[in-house]
C-alpha cells in the first residue's frame, strides 16, 4: 500500500517582471562629443530638477547625480516627442555606434 501525504502541494508562481526599464547607462566623457557635452551642461543649468515622482511622459528623464545622495535629480525639460528625453540628452544617448568607436581611439 503507498503512504499516504498530508502535503498541500504549494501553488505556481507566475514570473517576476520588472515595473520599468532600467536607466541607461551613462556614457563616459571621453564618449562624448565636446558639443554635446557643452550642450548638456548647459541644459543642465536650466532643468527643472525633478524627482522620480515629478517626472511624466512629457519630461526629460535623464538622471543626474548619485542616486544614493539627497543631491540626484531628473532633467525634467520637455521631451522629444518619442523619446524619453530632451534634445540635448537625446544626443548623449542615442549616438551611432560608429561615432562612439571612433572617439575611443
Amino acid at each position: 500500500a503507498a503512504p499516504v501525504s498530508n502535503v498541500t502541494p504549494l501553488p505556481v508562481r507566475k514570473a517576476i517582471v520588472p515595473a520599468g526599464q532600467p536607466l541607461p547607462p551613462q556614457p563616459s566623457l571621453n564618449e562624448i562629443s565636446p558639443e554635446a557635452l557643452a550642450s548638456v551642461r548647459e541644459v543642465e543649468k536650466r532643468a527643472r530638477k525633478l524627482t522620480l515622482m515629478e517626472l511624466t511622459e512629457r519630461t526629460c528623464k535623464w538622471p543626474i547625480g548619485d542616486p544614493a545622495t539627497d543631491d540626484f535629480w531628473f532633467c525634467g525639460l520637455p521631451s522629444l516627442p518619442g523619446k524619453p528625453y530632451c534634445e540635448a540628452h537625446v544626443g548623449v544617448a542615442f549616438q551611432p555606434m560608429s561615432a562612439r568607436r571612433d572617439r575611443r581611439r
